[in-house]
């Protein structure tokens, strides 16, 4: 009768059989092992609408993962940054604040990108003002007014989706060129 292996056994022999990490790939397991903290650690601060304290996160991992880890957060981040509808916007300055604290040599162009996307909440306001007005004065031209039309919805209008993507496509090349300088 033939003995029987536990199945630590099995998988040390298995381990055994196809060999050790070399040095390189033992360091490229550590940076990749780092870089999804530093993902995991983002988009827990991008989900939460309370500061993560990176710092106190950071200093919970060895020193020479720190840097990875932070670099992997702020990459995180800068994806993240995208032209939504205003209700997102301030998500967006929380992303961008974070990455001028995380590494503050990049303030210069996060300010860049603050101002940008300042504009792009101006411009949607705008927009957003000019149909509402364009869309009460039709009701008006039709007899309704008053209480009816208090807060006009202008979200599923096709004019509205047109107008705030041409303002996307307009700003975008912007973001993407100050997005590349905050990675680079």
């Amino acid at each position: 009768m033939s003995e029987l292996k536990s199945a630590w056994e099995v998988a040390q022999e298995r381990a055994n059989r196809l060999g050790k990490l070399s040095a390189d790939e033992k360091e490229q397991q550590e940076r990749q092992r780092y870089r999804q903290v530093g993902q995991v650690l983002a988009q827990k601060w991008i989900d939460s609408s309370q500061r993560l304290a990176v710092t106190a996160e950071l200093s919970k991992h060895e020193e020479k993962g720190r840097e990875i880890i932070k670099q992997a957060i702020i990459e995180h981040l800068i994806e993240a940054i995208e032209f939504a509808d205003t209700r997102v916007i301030n998500s967006v300055k929380r992303v961008i604040e974070a990455i001028t604290s995380l590494k503050p040599e990049l303030r210069p162009r996060a300010e860049e990108m603050s101002q940008l996307v300042e504009e792009y909440e101006l411009a949607e306001q705008k927009i957003r003002q000019e149909l509402e007005s364009h869309h009460r004065e039709a009701l008006h031209q039709l007899r309704i007014s008053g209480t009816a039309i208090e807060a006009i919805n202008i979200e599923d209008n096709p004019q509205w989706q047109l107008a705030r993507q041409g303002l996307v496509e307009s700003l975008a090349p912007r973001l993407n060129a100050l997005k590349q300088a905050l990675v680079g």
